[in-house]
């Protein structure tokens, strides 16, 4: 077996073991807590924050809506009020890379790559954890709705972040790296099949 494959398996293992928990901005948890520096709570619109806090908590990051809301208030993760800032959260794992096609969902999924989607018409926030066909798996922080069809999610505004310093990224960014090296010892015969 070649390295590639073996490293392309580990992959998939990884990418289908990401669970993300459910977390509802309306929890009482944090439901009353102000929302940035607005006079908006958390449960009246929190869903982006709170999706992203879903987000960076399947990646092994200790958040929920209440902390990640107060770390944001404190990193420059909140304009204008409550308006998130998609970047401000790069620093804790999730590298923002912006908008994406509705047909790149799928894919980017597959790539184990953090997608938040843009629904009903474009007033809500969900995150994506899978798909089957043409339906997308959600955790949706503030309806109990568990799917969205392509045709309810806003085209061209989901967002995509790809996961820094994870074990899986790590292991692709060395192989990248050290891909003609890695590919020269398995032609030496370094590495056993």
């Amino acid at each position: 077996m070649s390295v590639k494959v073996l490293l392309v398996a580990l992959l998939v293992v990884l990418a289908a073991s990401r669970t993300y928990p459910l977390y509802k901005q309306c929890d009482s948890r944090w439901a009353n807590e102000q929302l940035g520096t607005s006079s908006n709570t958390i449960c009246k619109a929190g869903c982006l924050m709170s999706s992203v806090s879903m987000a960076l908590a399947g990646v092994g990051k200790n958040y929920n809506p209440s902390s990640l809301n107060a770390w944001l208030k404190g990193h420059g993760g909140y304009v204008s009020g409550d308006l998130f800032v998609w970047g401000s959260v790069n620093s804790l794992g999730l590298s923002y890379v912006g908008k994406i096609a509705n047909s790149a969902i799928g894919s980017n999924l597959d790539a184990n790559n953090v997608v938040i989607l843009n629904v009903d018409n474009g007033g809500h926030w969900v995150l994506a954890t899978g798909y089957s066909g043409n339906r997308i798996f959600v955790n949706d922080p503030y309806y109990s709705t568990t799917a969205y069809d392509p045709s309810k999610i806003v085209a061209g505004n989901s967002r995509l972040y790809k996961v820094s310093g994870s074990f899986s990224s790590i292991i692709m960014d060395e192989y990248d790296v050290h891909s003609d090296k890695m590919m020269e010892g398995v032609e030496r015969g370094y590495f056993s099949t």
